[in-house]
């Protein structure tokens, strides 16, 4: 996995997420109006590494410095999908 910065934000989806549009709709809104740009990282987990641990989180999330901005715990490598 690669280093990020502490305060970096990394939007996770998949191809097909049918949920990806309205969640990214919503944080680009949230983004505007807290900090004026809508500057992250999108990342699609099937073109991760099969070791990076992101792939184990559903999709779509949003991680903050790393962490899911909604508390969920950090996927255990036996969660990662086959």
């Amino acid at each position: 996995m690669t280093k990020r910065s502490a305060m970096s934000l990394e939007f996770l989806s998949r191809q097909g997420c049918v949920n990806t549009p309205k969640m990214r709709h919503n944080l680009d809104s949230a983004l505007r109006e807290i900090r004026g740009d809508t500057d992250y990282k999108v990342i699609d987990v099937g073109d991760l590494p099969r070791s990076d641990l992101r792939r184990g989180y559903g999709t779509p999330t949003v991680l903050l410095g790393g962490n899911d901005l909604m508390g969920m715990p950090k996927p255990s490598p036996s969660a990662e999908p086959g």
